[in-house]
């Protein structure tokens, strides 16, 4: 049996949808064994992750500093294992070679391979193709499902107030500080456009307490169309007098199994959506490109003084070559769910959400979420780790 479990995760999608199921068979598997979580949070991290990772069932907590230490305390005496749950495999595998542990690697993306993985667990065969064809056949990839779909079956379904329009504004403070006034204004175009819309704002725990206060102000997003908001009974009342409901995060699988449209960004929860048939509408304003973080060594020179418009550029051009921004498009290479990308108006976001709500043109989308493979993953990926520990 195994002494230790060294977990590496990364984002807010992943330590929401990939950590829990994983975690809790590991749990039931090696009752006795020490799991601990390194939190490697990155650009695109919200930065309060770490209080949520104290919720789960966890030994121990640690960040990029814990990993440092570990890395150079020397080869463990122990019976161990690293299992990288989103991030760099690179991390994943310097962990193990430190500690003499193997390491493994679970992900959706194609690019993230390292030859000195134990092996690379994907989500699905197209994943599996898609990596084989771009790392010339690496022998050590094994299909083991998609661990999204774990999160939506196990999670607790907590009642929320009825809504038929979802607005997620994401869980990173760099987003939701514009998107909530933005998304807030496209509500209201489309409820003067159809009374009777119930709308609620999926708010992300994520989000310090400070930063929606200060979204709520609308200053920030009165020169993109936005608007401000109050609280009042439980929701929230717009500058024009809208009601939206405020559902707690733990409370959006219950809403999305009930509601008619999402508006979204892209994200994992771009997936959950899918899987649960909800048809939404994925956004990537580019009103202030200059606050998107980059992957890789762009962030970083591009970060640097002076820089501001040359990113600015750069992200737009960059932007407009992604084929597909919402997973499940990507998945099934075609927009099944609508993207706008650019710089466009609340007005302009109601009038594609109006027309998804169109029972006829919901039902296309839905039929075509159904030919997403997605299967359960938990088990068979915590069943291969478990067999081919040493």
């Amino acid at each position: 049996m195994l002494d230790e479990i060294l977990l590496l995760t990364n984002g807010p999608g992943e330590l929401s949808t990939w950590v829990p199921p994983v975690l809790s068979r590991l749990r039931r598997e090696v009752p006795g064994a020490r799991i601990e979580l390194f939190l490697i949070r990155d650009q695109f991290a919200a930065g309060t992750e770490q209080a949520k990772a104290r919720a789960l069932c966890l030994d121990a907590l640690s960040g990029r500093g814990g990993l440092a230490r570990r890395l150079l305390s020397g080869r463990s005496r122990r019976r161990g294992v690293v299992l990288m749950l989103g991030g760099a495999p690179r991390d994943a595998v310097l962990l193990g070679r430190a500690t003499g542990y193997p390491a493994f690697s679970y992900t959706f993306d194609a690019k993230a391979y390292h030859p000195a993985l134990q092996a690379v667990l994907v989500d699905s065969q197209r994943t599996r193709l898609a990596m084989q064809a771009k790392w010339a056949g690496p022998a050590r990839i094994t299909v083991v499902g998609n661990l999204v779909v774990d999160a939506l079956n196990e999670a607790p379904l907590q009642p929320a107030p009825e809504a038929d329009v979802l607005l997620f504004a994401g869980s990173r403070p760099f987003a939701a500080r514009y998107l909530l006034g933005f998304l807030l204004a496209v509500a209201e175009e489309m409820a003067a456009q159809q009374p009777g819309l119930r709308f609620a704002w999926v708010c992300s725990r994520l989000l310090p307490e400070a930063l929606v206060n200060e979204a709520l102000e609308g200053r920030l997003v009165k020169d993109l169309g936005g608007v401000g908001a109050s609280w009042a009974e439980g929701g929230l009342r717009t500058w024009r007098g809208l009601e939206v409901a405020v559902l707690d995060e733990p409370q959006r699988y219950w809403a999305m199994r009930r509601a008619s449209l999402a508006i979204t960004i892209p994200g994992t929860n771009t997936l959950e959506l899918a899987l649960a048939g909800l048809p939404s509408l994925v956004l990537l304003p580019l009103h202030k490109p200059e606050l998107l973080p980059l992957e890789g060594v762009w962030h970083w020179l591009l970060s640097m003084p002076g820089a501001r418009a040359l990113k600015r550029e750069f992200v737009r051009r960059m932007a407009a070559r992604i084929p597909h921004l919402a997973l499940p498009n990507q998945w099934l290479d075609e927009q099944v769910f609508p993207e706008l990308r650019g710089v466009f108006s609340p007005a302009e976001v109601a009038a594609v959400g109006l027309e998804l709500l169109v029972p006829k043109r919901a039902q296309e989308v839905r039929a075509k979420l159904e030919r997403l493979e997605a299967l359960p993953g938990a088990d068979r990926l915590v069943g291969y780790v478990l067999a081919h520990s040493g």
